[in-house]
């Protein structure tokens, strides 16, 4: 049985729902995911076979599911991408976020919320490189990102593009990119770092270097650069995205990376600040945009850190 009444949860806003993480069966589903798709609970069940994997793409199941369950191997919580058909049959685009909860009786229901970021994928070469796999690079995408790893130097500690890889990598983006393209970059600096060495030692400092590069891998798309820039500075060059979409992100970061760290039993508490600017309008080559976003990741740390701030002249 689930904790909580369902007139309780039909009460969280959007679109909330519950699934049994074992057979992906839907425990409950609130008025506010019926309204996301025009139907009635009846209607839903029927038309997505009562299940949550059924709900998704054929082509994104598997993928999905071998996310999520990689995911709650770590942790109680978990991210995924994927597509649905709406009543017309229109093809959404969903940000799922789940957190799984033991029962008073020992089952496991999975208490997930959906986001509808369908209207922020605004540019219909956007779309057509994600119609075969949400979010997956294109052909060209991948023999590029091929090349570019065989040249590339990886960062030792957390297993993302060094500062010379990373810097060569979004460079080369940029001069092959039109003007027409919205694409940002992302200065990310973890707050207060020197606190974290010279109060739990070294060693713990590089494992919440692994922990942060962890959650930003997640947080951002496969087809994103992402790279440490050195120390606790990191850097994520957003291709092909908008404003919105990228503030999303940001503030997932944000919220992610907030919750404390546990090592040792001891609570290590960690945020980050973001500066962002945006191709074209902040910028059209390296130097240009990272000189913006560091900028404004200046202003982030003045007002206060664990936020994002983008880039204003």
């Amino acid at each position: 049985m689930i904790s909580e009444s369902m007139d309780l949860m039909n009460r969280i806003p959007g679109a909330f729902f519950v699934f049994d993480r074992n057979t992906y069966k839907f425990v409950f589903v609130s008025d506010g995911l019926l309204n996301l798709f025009g139907l009635s609970e009846k209607a839903f069940l029927e038309k997505y076979y009562n299940s949550f994997e059924m709900f998704m793409y054929k082509e994104d199941r598997k993928r999905v599911r071998e996310l999520i369950e990689g995911q709650f191997d770590f942790e109680d919580y978990c991210e995924a991408n994927f597509r649905v058909k709406s009543i017309l049959d229109d093809e959404k685009y969903m940000i799922f976020q789940g957190r799984l909860v033991v029962e008073n009786d020992g089952s496991e229901n999975v208490y997930a919320l959906l986001f509808d970021v369908t209207e922020m994928v605004v540019s219909q070469q956007e779309i057509n490189r994600m119609n075969n796999d949400l979010y997956y690079q294109s052909a060209q995408d991948r023999v590029h990102r091929d090349q570019l790893s065989k040249k590339a130097q990886m960062d030792g500690l957390t297993g993302l593009l060094n500062k010379a890889a990373v810097t060569e990598s979004i460079g080369d983006y940029l001069r092959e990119s039109e003007k027409d393209q919205v694409h940002a970059l992302l200065m990310i600096d973890c707050d207060n770092f020197k606190s974290v060495n010279d109060g739990f030692g070294h060693a713990v400092g590089d494992e919440v270097i692994k922990y942060f590069a962890s959650v930003m891998k997640r947080t951002f798309r496969d087809s994103d650069i992402k790279g440490r820039f050195g120390g606790d500075e990191f850097i994520v060059f957003m291709k092909n995205t908008t404003a919105d979409a990228t503030g999303l992100r940001a503030k997932q970061l944000n919220e992610a990376i907030r919750k404390p760290y546990i090592k040792d039993g001891r609570e290590i508490k960690i945020s980050c600040s973001i500066g962002i600017s945006y191709y074209p309008k902040d910028g059209n080559t390296f130097e240009t945009l990272f000189n913006a976003a560091d900028d404004a990741l200046y202003k982030a740390k003045s007002f206060g850190k664990d936020r994002f701030v983008e880039f204003k002249k």
